[in-house]
């Protein structure tokens, strides 16, 4: 799976994310979803207000929300996953903020690559839908992954230091 990483200074408007997940996203995320059945998937950063008029174009809902997944199967165009960090942010209080963006891009690919959930996604049911298993399972491999570079990088300069 190709996935292209899109409009990230809507992004980094909200919050400067960590340097190294920005570096890899595109890397980790293909390695954690070469299984499903999608060739490519566009990840694409907007506003407020961008996501707020697909909502209510394509699901009738005039509100914000975090995220949206449109499949365009069979037209040959990549499968793209809309998220909004200004929502994000302002919902998680700031407080791992990075996670949530991460969940919900791993969120938005689940759902192209044909998986859904009846309820909303929270701690009680978590363990309990598949997708968010499969959810929760991909976000932890990619933040171990992201910690073990990080610190695979700061042994290196200690070594060399010495």
């Amino acid at each position: 799976m190709k996935i292209t990483i899109l409009n990230w200074d809507e992004l980094l408007k909200v919050s400067n994310i960590n340097g190294l997940l920005k570096d890899n996203l595109n890397v980790l995320l293909e390695k954690n979803f070469h299984v499903q059945n999608i060739s490519a998937v566009n990840i694409i950063f907007v506003s407020s207000e961008y996501i707020k008029r697909l909502n209510r174009q394509f699901r009738k809902k005039n509100d914000v929300t975090d995220v949206l997944s449109f499949d365009p199967y069979g037209q040959g165009l990549p499968a793209e996953v809309y998220i909004c960090p200004e929502f994000i942010y302002k919902n998680t209080k700031k407080k791992n903020f990075e996670e949530e963006i991460m969940r919900d891009i791993i969120h938005g690919i689940l759902h192209v690559s044909g998986y859904n959930h009846k309820g909303r996604f929270n701690e009680e049911n978590a363990n309990l839908e598949e997708m968010f298993v499969m959810q929760e399972n991909i976000l932890q491999n990619i933040q171990n992954e992201v910690n073990n570079r990080a610190g695979k990088s700061r042994r290196k300069i200690q070594k060399h230091k010495a």
